[in-house]
């Protein structure tokens, strides 16, 4: 998950930062917030173990941030941007001997594997939460994925319906909600692949229509929102097919595996990371 906005390094030494707390249901309502501004890039941060999301907003003039803090409260701090550039360089991430992901061509590895290019600052997931860690986990030792059609929803910086590309998927449809997102997984697939062929589409889960079924869908949002949209999921899911859900708490997995078995479907595996579940479901026989 770990999903952000990009955040395009200032010329100036020195960029200012403010930041704060934000529930996640109040997400959609900052992002139009921010939008509106104009002057800043901002970032919707989610830590492991913390239920809220760190909202940060950056900007080359402090007027700009300091509006921010007076109206909305929060912190302000001047941001030395070579500095922060470099924190968040990220290593390679390897998943298992099928896939490694990093962040620009140039970096060399010894591993001679399989290759994603996820550029840093594109920042809508590149693969090192817990979350979408599990979910890269999976689809590297699903078989068949060519024969399968894919349903990503919250796709982000489209890393996993590009990995399932990567592992052989043929079929794949990719959605988010927020078109800026949609717009940075097909730059993502562009810069991967030489030919287009994930189907995205900006949408919201929560009013998915099940227009088409799926063999495998992935869900990697958080938790209130799979327990809303369970029964839209579930109806999107083909007889005999797979849906694995993560960017789920550890304390919030009962609430989410109540609202999937309403929906007639059967938990077949749990998988848990630190303070993170990922449950994989199946439809139920007959």
């Amino acid at each position: 998950m770990n999903r952000r906005s990009k955040i395009t390094p200032h010329r100036k030494a020195v960029t200012w930062r403010w930041r704060r707390w934000i529930e996640p249901l109040a997400r959609e309502v900052w992002t139009g917030r921010l939008e509106a501004m104009g002057g800043v890039t901002w970032a919707a941060i989610e830590k492991p173990g913390r239920s809220r999301i760190l909202l940060e907003a950056y900007a080359q003039e402090r007027s700009t941030v300091s509006s921010l803090q007076q109206r909305h409260g929060g912190s302000v701090r001047a941001v030395q941007a070579r500095e922060w550039m470099t924190a968040k360089m990220g290593k390679p991430i390897r998943i298992g001997t099928r896939l490694e992901i990093v962040e620009d061509r140039a970096r060399r590895g010894a591993t001679g594997l399989p290759r994603l290019v996820i550029p840093h600052g594109m920042a809508f997931g590149s693969g090192e939460h817990a979350t979408t860690r599990m979910l890269l986990q999976a689809l590297a030792r699903q078989k068949d994925l060519d024969r399968m059609r894919v349903l990503d929803l919250g796709t982000g910086s489209g890393i996993l319906a590009l990995a399932a590309r990567r592992f052989g998927g043929k079929k794949i449809v990719a959605t988010d909600f927020d078109a800026e997102a949609i717009r940075t997984a097909r730059q993502n697939e562009a810069l991967n692949f030489l030919t287009p062929l994930i189907r995205w589409q900006c949408a919201d889960v929560k009013k998915l229509r099940a227009t088409a079924r799926y063999d495998l869908i992935i869900a990697n949002l958080f938790s209130g929102i799979l327990i809303e949209a369970a029964p839209q999921i579930s109806r999107a899911l083909s007889q005999g097919g797979a849906l694995w859900l993560s960017g789920i708490l550890r304390s919030q997995q009962q609430e989410v595996a109540v609202a999937y078995r309403r929906c007639g479907l059967r938990l077949v595996k749990t998988t848990t990371r630190g303070k993170w579940v990922m449950q994989q479901w199946a439809t139920s026989p007959g």
